[in-house]
């Protein structure tokens, strides 16, 4: 009996290999792209967990976090470095696989003199950087006198170039002493003997003082001004044209996909210390380049942190404020000497009044005395003279008549200088709650000043 062979021909054979052969590279692709989209959504879900961390670190401290040295995560500020990894246990993420971003930040110090302050750039490091205009409490504090002039008047408002400036200084030791690059928001100025003097937004010589957000708006501000990035530091390659940017965080993608031996592509694997480009995020996935990066330019965190209303309250707000209640102070005590002038023209009436009592009093007499005269007259002439009597008598009568106007007049004025008096000492009164309210005001908005309000 004969058994057949059972088998594949050439022809099956063939037809299989060809159908696995239009499969497998289909297969294949398909499983690139499931994976590289896996890895695509794992990268940026990571990437905007650090953007809201490298935004909640800014927050809390007034600064964004320098890179890491390694993919422990912790920051490392030393020798100003911009570029790193990311440094996500600096910055409480959850998320270890964050360790092999790369992270570039913005650093352009401007030197350690405080006048260098408002220039520096470094959004690395805590800085002082807002000096905002000012306007200093008088001292002595002015206060109401009975008599003018008043020696304790407040100065009128004015801005030079002295020391004791009213508007836009701040003294720290009392009219003599010098500006305030020392002063402290806490009120307290180092070494001070005696009560605490006026606050003010500048920092300590400890270099920390006042630091708030304000100060990082500053230096975004700043930052923003160049529209081409300063060889050097931190930026996006645009095209041909490198863009300030505040921060970077690049992904390395699913493959080596340039061929140069490293998990990033293009600019994200060159990018250094001495040359801190990396690629924009706008750049598209080729064949050549499959990185992911996402960044912040200075405007855009500027916008993002509501910077202009703050820069414009503290530059102008608190100032005005405090500059309005200090003329009101002024224009109060210039009311008040106004109302004193009243008191000497009351005064003066009263003199008046009083003069015209006795001048009266003068003209009863001199009408009593011209009386007795005609009547001594009229005996002597036996009646020849009688008229002389109906003179004297309306005479007298016209002095009495003054005499009782000058009383009423002495007692309206005696009474005018009671009502002057009074609303003198109201006004004065009111003043001097005027004063102690711009000195509340104006320290308040100073120490608004200082703590970023």
């Amino acid at each position: 009996m004969k058994h057949r062979n059972m088998g594949f021909s050439l022809v099956e054979l063939s037809v299989v290999l060809l159908a696995l052969g239009l499969i497998l590279p289909a297969a294949i692709i398909f499983w690139q792209l499931s994976e590289r989209h896996r890895v695509e959504t794992v990268q940026v879900d990571v990437q905007q967990q650090s953007r809201d961390a490298l935004v909640g670190f800014l927050h809390a401290t007034y600064r964004l976090p320098c890179p890491a040295l390694d993919a422990q995560g912790l920051e490392s500020c030393t020798g100003g470095a911009q570029v790193g990894l990311l440094p996500w246990r600096t910055l409480g993420l959850p998320r270890p696989e964050a360790g092999m971003l790369r992270y570039g930040v913005y650093r352009e110090p401007s030197g350690g003199a405080t006048a260098n302050a408002p220039s520096d750039r470094d959004l690395a490091a805590p800085r002082d950087r807002m000096n905002s205009l000012r306007v200093r409490t008088p001292n002595p504090k002015p206060d109401n006198h009975t008599e003018a002039p008043n020696p304790k008047a407040p100065p009128v408002p004015e801005v030079t170039t002295s020391l004791t400036s009213l508007l836009g200084k701040t003294y720290v030791d009392g009219p003599t002493g010098p500006l305030n690059p020392d002063c402290r928001a806490s009120n307290v100025a180092p070494g001070a003997v005696g009560p605490p003097t006026q606050p003010c937004p500048l920092a300590g010589a400890d270099g920390v003082g006042a630091v708030n957000l304000i100060d990082i708006c500053l230096a975004l501000n700043t930052a923003s001004a160049p529209i081409v990035a300063t060889a050097g530091f931190l930026a996006t390659q645009v095209g041909a044209v490198r863009r300030p940017a505040a921060f970077v965080v690049a992904a390395p993608g699913m493959l080596d996909a340039d061929g140069n031996g490293q998990a990033f592509d293009g600019a994200n694997s060159t990018a250094s210390n001495a040359s801190p480009t990396f690629d924009a995020p706008s750049r598209a996935v080729t064949n050549l380049y499959d990185d992911i990066v996402i960044a912040a330019s200075p405007s855009e965190l500027f916008d993002e942190l509501h910077c202009g209303a703050s820069l414009s309250a503290v530059s102008h707000a608190h100032f005005n404020v405090a500059t309005g209640a200090f003329v009101l102070e002024r224009s109060m005590y210039d009311y008040r000497d106004q109302l004193y002038i009243a008191i000497v023209l009351a005064r003066a009436d009263v003199a008046m009044a009083a003069a015209g009592v006795l001048s009266g009093a003068a003209g009863i007499l001199d009408g009593g005395k011209e009386l007795a005269s005609a009547i001594a007259d009229t005996t002597l002439t036996a009646g020849a003279r009688s008229f002389q009597i109906a003179l004297a008598s309306v005479g007298l009568g016209l002095a009495v008549a003054s005499g009782v106007a000058a009383g009423v007049a002495a007692a309206d004025a005696a009474l005018s200088l009671i009502e002057a008096q009074k609303v003198f000492d109201d006004f004065a009164a009111n003043t001097t709650a005027m004063t102690n309210l711009s000195i509340d005001v104006n320290q308040n908005a100073l120490k608004a000043d200082a703590i970023g309000h």
